[in-house]
């Protein structure tokens, strides 16, 4: 995770089964994530 935070500027979220969760600039994703089950799992809340 946070090899993708510090080279990509765009990150896709996929969960279980390749579900796209979010599509956005890196920097968003990690910091503002719009889905909170992108933050939980960012966050080690699961995954």
């Amino acid at each position: 995770m946070q090899q993708a935070a510090r080279i990509s500027d765009q990150t896709a979220v996929f969960l279980t089964g390749g579900e796209l969760v979010e599509f956005d600039d890196t920097q968003k994703i990690f910091e503002n994530p719009e889905s909170q089950r992108v933050e939980d799992y960012i966050t080690g809340k699961f995954g």
